[in-house]
């Protein structure tokens, strides 16, 4: 598998600023400071803060806003998982793991804090201090390391990451209407993103 720079995005965010976004790869996503408001097309929604991870599962559409501390922007990491990457590492599961749960979890959800998650994120500060572009060897094995993480803090992850047909569908209306780029788009947000949520 050949992968890309666009795997990952650290982004720090100086306003109150807005961005939608097609996640076509499920992503996980770490705040390092602020908080970041999240809103998929389903309707579900998530706020996190200083410390706090989430998943947003593939072929989600959506609405993120992003709010800086006092003295602080509001830095967070985006990490994708490719589908291809998913394909190859099913192939590694026993068959026993394969059909221990058959339960997905929602496609957007705070994941619970481990110490796996914990260095797994963790590990990144050093490559976005120095503004470093991550290896790709060492990227893939950053990817094994967080499907790794989540397998060992829910078998639900098994089928939420492999069965390769999401709950949460893509509304096409939302392809036609938004440009889709790799890259998250921000631009300043006027109004406090709480309303927004609601």
């Amino acid at each position: 598998m050949e992968t890309e720079q666009h795997i990952y995005f650290f982004e720090s965010i100086d306003t109150v600023s807005q961005a939608c976004h097609l996640f076509s790869n499920h992503t996980l996503v770490y705040l390092y400071s602020g908080r970041l408001y999240l809103r998929n097309q389903c309707g579900e929604t998530l706020n996190i803060e200083r410390g706090d991870s989430a998943f947003i599962g593939r072929d989600s559409y959506s609405h993120i806003y992003a709010e800086p501390e006092l003295h602080e922007p509001c830095r967070v990491l985006f990490f994708s998982l490719p589908r291809e990457f998913l394909c190859e590492f099913y192939h590694t599961l026993s068959l026993s793991d394969c059909k221990s749960s058959t339960m997905e979890l929602s496609a957007l959800h705070r994941l619970s804090s481990t110490s796996e998650t914990e260095s797994l994120f963790r590990s990144w500060i050093p490559y976005m201090r120095e503004g470093q572009e991550i290896p790709e060897t060492v990227l893939r094995l950053k990817m094994t390391e967080a499907v790794y993480a989540l397998l060992n803090t829910d078998k639900r992850y098994i089928p939420t990451l492999f069965d390769f047909a999401g709950k949460c569908r893509m509304d096409m209306f939302d392809l036609l209407n938004k440009p889709m780029t790799k890259e998250i788009k921000w631009r300043e947000l006027q109004s406090e993103p709480d309303s927004k949520l609601n």
